[in-house]
C-alpha cells in the first residue's frame, strides 16, 4: 500500500484546525509562527554516528507541523490535530511553571502525558523544556498555545519524535525572534526525544532541521568535528521507504546493547593499541578511523567473541552504561558489534562514492555496485547486531530478486521503527515502482503482515516557506 502525503488536503485541515482551536480558546493577540519538521530515516551508517562514522539519512513526504502563539492566562496548550481523528481534538495542557523546573523533573512531563493517553505531546512537551531551563529560550511571561498536525500513521515511527521536537522547537525560536544555530537545535531536539526513543538520534534531528527535500541524501559525521553535507541522487533515482510491523519487534535494549559493545571493544582496542606502543593520539583514534585491514591484521584475533561485564571492568575499569553488580553476570557480544561499526564505515564511503560515480556517468553498473552495500549493510545489521527481523529480511529478498532489471538496486533495513523499516534505493519510474509494489505484495502475503511503501521527500524545518495563515483563515 502506498502512502503519500496530499499537501492541499493537510493545509485546509490545518485551517480547520486552527478555526476550531481559536473558536475553543480565543484568537490569539499577538504573533502566530508555523513550522514544519519532516520524518526521516537512516539510509546507511545509521547506528555508527557516537564512533565516528560517516551516516547517510533521507526526509519523507511526511510531516509534523507546528504553530505556535502566546495566549492569555498562565498555561501552556497542547492540541493535536492528524488523520482519523474525526471532529475531536487531542489535547493537554500544563502550568507554564512546569517547563522552567529543573532538569531532573522532565520525566514527570512525559509521564503525565502517558497517563492523560497524550503521548504525540511529550517530545514537545520535553523540547520546550530543555529549552526554557537552560534558558535557551526566554521563559514565557504568558501563556502558550501549540497546534500540532501530523500525517505521520498513529503506529510509525519513522522519526517522528525528533520531527516532532524539531518542529515545536523551530516554532518557538520564530515566535521569540531566537536564532539558535543548527548543531545546538538538533542536540536539543534529540535530547528531548532520547527518553521516549532510548537512543540519541542528533541524525534524525539533523536531517529534519536541514533535510533538502529534493531527494537528496544527507551526508553527516558527528566525530571529532561536526560535518553536514548534501549528496545528491543521479537523475531518475530516488529512495523508498518500506515499512512493516515484526512479529519479534527489535527491543531498544538491544540498539542500546550494540551501541555499548562497540564503545566497549572501541576501549579494548584502545588499550592494545597502548601496548603496542602507539602514540597517545593515534590509540584512542575513533572507530571510524579503523581500517577493515588495519583491525583484521591487527586486533581481531585479539578480541574476545564475547565478554561478561564483570570480566570487562576488572580489565578495563567503570564504563559509561555498565553497572558492575547488576550486569555483571550479562554477556555482551563485543566483537560482532564491533565489526558491524568498523565495516559500516567503509560500506558507506563506497556507497557514496558509486552513488557519486552514477551521478557523473550514468553507470548502471555504480548504482548496481551502491546496492550490494545496502544488501551487505542489512546482513550486518542482521547476523553482526541482531537487529531487524523475518519480516524486513524477507522485504529485502523480495526487492533483491527483481533486481536492477527491474530498477531495484538495493534495500536494506533501518536502524529504527523496531526493525519494520526498510530503505530500498530505485529508479524513480513506472516500472521500477511495479515492481517495488510486486515484491512489497509478495512479501506481505508470505508474511501476513501489511507494509506500506513511502516516497517522495520534504525539506527540513530552515526551508521551509509557511503559507500565509491570515489567508487561511478566510472562510
Amino acid at each position: 500500500m502506498g502512502q503519500t502525503m496530499d499537501e492541499g488536503a493537510s493545509l485546509h485541515r490545518l485551517s480547520e484546525a486552527l478555526r476550531a482551536a481559536f473558536a475553543a480558546h480565543g484568537q490569539p493577540k499577538g504573533r502566530i509562527e508555523m513550522a514544519q519538521a519532516p520524518g526521516a530515516v537512516d539510509v546507511m551508517g545509521g547506528l555508527c554516528e557516537d564512533r565516528g562514522s560517516l551516516v547517510l539519512t533521507t526526509t519523507l513526504a511526511l510531516a509534523i507541523r507546528a504553530v505556535v502563539w502566546e495566549s492569555g492566562g498562565s498555561e501552556v496548550r497542547l492540541r493535536l490535530d492528524s488523520p482519523g481523528n474525526g471532529d475531536t481534538a487531542s489535547e493537554i495542557k500544563f502550568g507554564v511553571s512546569a517547563f522552567a523546573a529543573p532538569d531532573a523533573d522532565s520525566g514527570s512531563l512525559s509521564e503525565r502525558c502517558r497517563l492523560a493517553g497524550a503521548e504525540w505531546a511529550a517530545p514537545a512537551c520535553l523540547v520546550m523544556h530543555r529549552a526554557f531551563s537552560e534558558k535557551t529560550l526566554p521563559q514565557p511571561s504568558a501563556g502558550l498555545t501549540i497546534l500540532l498536525q501530523s500525517d505521520f500513521p498513529a503506529d510509525a515511527d519513522l522519526g517522528r519524535p525528533c520531527a516532532t521536537a524539531t518542529a515545536v522547537l523551530d516554532g518557538l525560536c520564530k515566535l521569540y525572534g531566537k536564532t539558535v544555530e543548527p548543531w545546538k537545535r538538533a542536540t536539543m531536539a534529540s535530547e528531548a526525544a532520547m527518553p521516549l526513543t532510548g537512543l540519541r538520534r542528533v541524525r534524525a534531528a539533523m536531517t529534519a532541521f536541514c533535510g533538502k527535500g529534493d531527494g537528496a541524501l544527507m551526508q553527516m559525521r558527528f566525530r571529532p568535528q561536526p560535518e553536514c553535507e548534501p549528496l545528491t541522487l543521479p537523475n531518475g533515482v530516488t529512495m523508498a521507504v518500506v515499512r512493516t510491523q515484526l512479529d519479534r519487534p527489535t527491543k531498544r535494549e538491544r540498539l542500546l546493547e550494540t551501541k555499548l559493545c562497540a564503545e566497549m571493544g572501541e576501549r579494548m582496542i584502545h588499550q592494545l593499541r597502548a601496548r603496542d606502543g602507539m602514540s597517545p593520539e593515534k590509540a584512542q583514534a575513533l572507530l571510524a578511523a579503523i581500517s577493515p585491514v588495519d583491525y583484521v591484521e591487527n586486533y581481531r584475533n585479539r578480541l574476545p567473541l564475547k565478554i561478561s561485564g564483570k570480566a570487562f571492568t576488572a580489565s578495563f575499569g567503570d564504563f559509561r552504561g555498565l553497572d558492575g553488580e547488576a550486569n555483571g553476570k550479562a554477556v555482551y557480544k563485543v566483537r560482532s558489534r564491533l565489526e558491524h561499526h568498523i565495516y559500516e564505515n567503509q560500506r558507506v564511503q563506497e556507497f557514496v562514492s558509486f552513488i557519486a560515480l552514477a551521478r557523473r556517468t550514468g553507470a548502471a553498473s555504480a548504482l548496481i555496485e551502491a546496492g550490494e552495500r545496502m544488501y551487505a549493510s542489512h546482513w550486518s545489521y542482521s547476523q553482526r547486531c541482531g537487529i531487524g527481523g523475518a519480516e524486513a529480511d524477507r522485504i529485502t529478498q523480495c526487492v533483491r530478486r527483481r533486481g536492477a532489471e527491474a530498477g531495484l538496486f538495493g534495500a536494506k533495513v533501518t536502524g529504527g521503527g523496531a526493525g519494520g523499516e526498510v530503505v530500498v534505493l530505485m529508479r524513480n519510474d513506472e516500472r521500477a515502482r511495479a515492481a517495488l509494489a510486486e515484491a512489497i505484495q509478495e512479501a506481505g502475503e508470505s508474511t501476513n503482515r501489511p507494509i506500506e511503501i513511502h516516497q517522495g521527500s520534504l525539506c527540513g524545518a530552515e526551508a521551509f516557506k509557511p503559507p500565509d495563515l491570515a489567508a487561511m483563515m478566510v472562510p
